[in-house]
């Protein structure tokens, strides 16, 4: 009996790229006691300022339970402070500890050498192609969001 072949579609081969390297983000972080999450986090908070958790929640498309969970693991880890804001308390700044910011630059290293990989294997200029592909189907999205939106 054969089996029905299943269409490729852009959305699930994006998925599918994405599901695989954060598995493998998420197993190079596990071997330095953290979560890809955690690694995602520090490598968006400005390593000399801080930055305000409200900043970095859309930037890593995460609801705010997720966020506080990860604050806090990263806290207990001491890899972040949370210092209140003086003039709105309602707001946080997250400053990375001296553990943090050589957390950030492992992380940023782990991403590095992934990325130089990808451009040894595949070439620069099919990066390049694919960076602008990426860019057009997102623009195309929001196109079409803002369409459905209005």
């Amino acid at each position: 009996m054969s089996k029905k072949k299943h269409t490729e579609t852009i959305d699930s081969k994006l998925k599918t790229a994405w599901q695989v390297v954060s598995r493998m983000y998420n197993a190079e972080a596990i071997i330095h006691k953290g979560t890809f999450a955690m690694a995602h986090f520090l490598l968006n908070v400005d390593s000399q300022e801080g930055s305000y958790a409200s900043d970095i929640a859309p930037q890593l498309g995460m609801e705010s339970t997720s966020l506080s969970r990860i604050i806090v693991s990263l806290e207990e880890k001491k890899l972040i402070q949370r210092i209140p804001d003086k003039e709105d308390k309602r707001k946080t700044k997250i400053k990375l500890t001296a553990k943090g910011k050589v957390q950030k630059e492992l992380a940023k290293n782990i991403v590095r050498n992934f990325n130089h990989l990808v451009e040894v294997k595949i070439g620069k200029k099919r990066i390049e192609e694919f960076f602008k592909t990426i860019d057009d189907i997102v623009a195309l999205a929001e196109e079409r969001s803002k369409l459905i939106k209005s």
